[in-house]
């Protein structure tokens, strides 16, 4: 009998915060979260018998700073490097979509972003939305 998978879209909720006082052109590690009800990450891992994958990443307004994000594979390929997020606003009917990036069981995902302005003397922390298919056998 063949095996059955079941897929399911989940849009991931990415953070990044960036300290008071911090020049352009810095990176720091993001947070994902997959779901409401779970605490966000900064590291994520693919269970083995699943595969993942990126379809697309948007945000729902312009981020103050505007900033590039990339996902990490593996915690040294790059897998996809984002354009500046405030071009992927999701009203935007010109915005570009990434082609899919599939992660596959065990690879371990983590996001970096950069900041693309000089931080004033507070704090900043940008929202980007990514959505992800999950593929599962059961």
């Amino acid at each position: 009998m063949a095996q059955q998978i079941r897929e399911v879209e989940v849009t991931a909720v990415i953070t990044a915060t960036f300290a008071a006082n911090l020049p352009a052109n810095n990176k720091v590690v993001a947070s994902i979260q997959l779901d409401p009800s779970i605490p966000a990450v900064n590291m994520l891992q693919v269970p083995v018998t699943e595969t993942w994958a990126l379809e697309d990443i948007f945000v729902a307004a312009s981020q103050t700073p505007d900033t590039i994000i990339e996902f990490v594979r593996n915690l040294t390929q790059s897998a996809l490097r984002s354009p500046p997020v405030n071009g992927l606003i999701v009203t935007n009917p010109a915005r570009p979509i990434p082609s899919p990036v599939i992660f596959n069981g065990a690879d371990i995902i983590t996001i970096a972003a950069q900041n693309l302005a000089a931080i004033g003397t507070v704090a900043a922390t940008v929202t980007i939305y990514a959505k992800l298919r999950k593929f599962t056998p059961y």
